[in-house]
């Protein structure tokens, strides 16, 4: 079997995607929770210790995805990597264990890979119009798919790792209500005018990346799993209510969430509830393909028309 992985190296967990070149499906998926979105003076620094552990996780999937016969692999840079002081240093220890160097795409062209790698979903095949976010450790991806095109992609640096540190403090305690109202006021004046009010009247709503996948282990936990990949927005308003009124313990409580995202939740729940309100949302329709994916369809010349 012939196959190709890309391994994008994100700001809060590095995930590698191997999957079969004729038919496009996933073979094999593995990730390594390594956090890189780190901040000194504004600007993203690796230290030495964070620096060799991510290179290190790239190279353990570097490995597996070779075990699977892979060819070509691609080491995807992304928001953390775009902003990386010491991004050189990186590069040059991946190539030292892996032979193989950074692929870093812009903000606008992750959107449009993840765009691509929604699009590929078969789950969402009979829509015509969709309207999608891929929310991740440093960035958002805001999306909208019009049958076989992009028509809009973009990148806000509204990631849940950034906004933890820089707009909750590191949110080790219960977030008041004047920090979530804070919170709202500042992601709504970096989204502007951006998302269309109400487009959920007239698209299919789609969340990509890890928070949407979390509260799906949640709602398993709790023996609701999401039907067809459903996820209500009442739920995710009750658990953003519950999460901001814990403390970093009382959170390790709560079902089906892993530990190393526990302190990032609260501000991605907040970040979910505000996409709803500004898209009319009643739920999110979860999909597992996001920018590997896209890249994977580069790979194989099938992204042509979203790229248009």
């Amino acid at each position: 079997m012939s196959t190709l992985a890309v391994v994008d190296i994100g700001s809060n967990s590095i995930k590698v995607s191997i999957l079969n070149r004729q038919n496009g499906l996933e073979v094999l998926r593995a990730s390594e929770p390594v956090r890189l979105f780190s901040t000194a003076g504004g600007e993203v620094i690796l230290s030495a210790e964070v620096l060799e552990a991510g290179a290190q996780a790239v190279a353990r999937l570097v490995a597996i995805a070779r075990e699977q016969k892979a060819d070509p692999i691609v080491l995807l840079g992304t928001s953390a990597l775009r902003e990386c002081g010491n991004r050189g240093d990186f590069d040059a220890r991946l190539r030292a264990l892996t032979g193989l160097g950074l692929t870093l795409v812009s903000g606008e062209v992750e959107a449009r890979l993840a765009a691509d790698g929604v699009r590929s979903d078969p789950a969402l095949a009979g829509y015509q119009h969709i309207f999608a976010f891929d929310l991740g450790g440093g960035s958002l991806e805001v999306m909208e798919i019009r049958g076989q095109r992009c028509t809009l992609a973009r990148s806000f640096p509204l990631g849940s790792v950034r906004l933890t540190q820089t707009l909750l403090k590191g949110a080790p305690d219960p977030v008041s209500e004047s920090a979530q109202a804070a919170f709202r006021a500042d992601v709504l004046q970096c989204l502007g005018e951006v998302i269309p009010s109400n487009v959920a009247e007239r698209a299919l709503i789609v969340g990509a990346g890890g928070a949407f996948a979390v509260i799906a282990l949640y709602l398993e936990a709790l023996g609701e799993s999401p039907v067809s990949g459903r996820l209500p927005l009442l739920r995710i308003r009750e658990l953003k209510d519950k999460l901001c009124r814990m403390t970093a313990d009382e959170r390790r409580t709560l079902p089906g969430i892993p530990t190393d995202r526990l302190d990032i939740m609260p501000a991605a729940l907040l970040t979910l509830c505000i996409l709803a309100d500004l898209t009319g949302a009643e739920a999110f329709q979860l999909t597992h393909r996001g920018v590997r994916h896209g890249m994977v369809q580069l790979l194989m010349g099938e992204s042509g028309k979203l790229f248009s």
